[in-house]
Parts: structure tokens; C-alpha cells; sequence
């Protein structure tokens, strides 16, 4: 029996298309950190990236397929419900009032959004309210700026156990087997007519196909 206490993990992002390389990450998050459930949480409209090739609807519907046989992992529409840029900070304050001041939240990033955490919105509040959990990636080289470092030297742990018993405030670098997938590279798949088998989950491909998500 799981235990709603032990936290809440929330994955952000555009997800066009999902595919193996979220899924993975998320539930090996999940495992990693201990708690029940994982949310994916797709985006309406990213502040910090270009539009989105497939509409919000679209992109939630192949979330709901590539997830309904998990009961660990959920779909969370707030952002697309909310319209407009979808700001974490505003949806991490949102989860935080529904869970309250006691029970831990954790934040998934990668660290190609780590390194330019400085240029997002209110970004120096973030772990008032949550858990940063970022994905470390094999060979990947950025260079983090003085401000974020000076921000994060106070808040970084490196054992998940010393954020069991806090709600909020600690950054953790995790490095975990990730699946490397381009979701540039299945857009051409798909809009080619292409099927990107063993790279996201049959039942979006055929969903995918049938509403000609990337074509012209």
C-alpha cells in the first residue's frame, strides 16, 4: 500500500510527442525518490522553448494513452486547463496548496533546463515550494552561471533520504539510465509516415498516425 506522505514527483514539459525517454525517466524517478506517484504535467504554452508542433488536446490525449496502464503515473491538465504560458512556478504553487506545508514535492528537470533556470519565472522561489530534481546526462557539458551556483550550493544534496522529511528546499543531481531519444527526430518519423518503433509507445504511434499530428 503506497503512502500519499511520502511525496508527490511532477515531470513538466511539452511532450511532443511522449516517448520512451520520459516515461523511463519519470519511473525511474519515482522509484529513485520513494513515492507513490508521478505526474506528468504537459505544458500549454512553453515560455521558453517554440510552440509546440501538435496542439495542447493532442498532446494530452497520447499522454493519457502512453500512461493508463501505469497506476503510478498520472496526466495533470491544470497547465492546459489554465491556457495562456505556463509558468512552473504557478503550477508548483498550485500543487502546493492541494498537498499543503508537510508533504515533500518534487520537481523533475533535465539539465539542459537546469543551466538556464535563471532566465524563468521566479525561478529563486522554486524550492519555497518544491524539490528540485534534476537529470544529470552522460557527456553533457554546460556551464552553470555564477548566479545559479551561488543559489544552489546551500540546497544541494546528494542522498534523497535528506529530503524525505522536508517539503521543500533541496536540489538533487541524479544520474539514472536514461533512454536517448530526439523528439525532433520522431516528428520526422512521423511526418514522414514512419513508424518509431521501440521509441515510444505503440498505441501514441497509432494515434499519432491517424490525426496526421506531423504532417504538412
Amino acid at each position: 500500500m503506497t503512502n500519499p506522505e511520502a511525496g508527490l514527483a511532477v515531470f513538466g514539459g511539452t511532450f511532443d510527442p511522449i516517448h520512451f525517454g520520459h516515461l523511463k525517466s519519470a519511473c525511474a524517478v519515482r522509484d529513485y525518490l520513494g513515492v507513490p506517484c508521478v505526474k506528468l504535467v504537459p505544458s500549454c504554452i512553453p515560455p521558453h522553448r517554440e510552440k509546440p508542433s501538435s496542439t495542447p488536446a493532442h498532446r494530452l490525449s497520447m499522454l493519457q494513452i502512453a500512461t493508463c496502464e501505469d497506476k503510478r503515473m498520472a496526466v495533470d491538465d491544470r497547465e492546459i486547463s489554465r491556457r495562456g504560458v505556463s509558468y512552473t512556478a504557478d503550477t508548483l504553487a498550485s500543487f502546493r496548496s492541494e498537498l499543503g506545508t508537510t508533504v515533500p514535492l518534487y520537481f523533475i528537470l533535465g539539465i539542459d533546463s537546469y543551466v538556464t533556470i535563471h532566465k524563468w519565472h521566479h525561478w529563486k522561489g522554486l524550492t519555497d515550494i518544491a524539490h528540485l530534481i534534476v537529470l544529470d546526462r552522460p557527456g553533457y557539458l554546460a556551464e552553470v552561471s555564477s548566479e545559479v551556483q551561488l543559489w544552489s550550493q546551500n540546497r544541494l544534496v546528494e542522498d534523497p533520504n535528506d529530503m524525505k522529511h522536508r517539503a521543500f528546499g533541496c536540489i538533487c543531481l541524479v544520474s539514472l539510465v536514461q533512454v536517448d531519444v530526439s523528439a525532433t527526430d520522431l516528428r520526422n518519423k512521423l511526418k514522414a509516415g514512419v513508424r518509431p518503433t521501440g521509441k515510444m509507445p505503440e498505441k501514441v504511434i497509432d494515434f499519432a498516425l491517424k490525426h496526421g499530428l506531423y504532417g504538412e
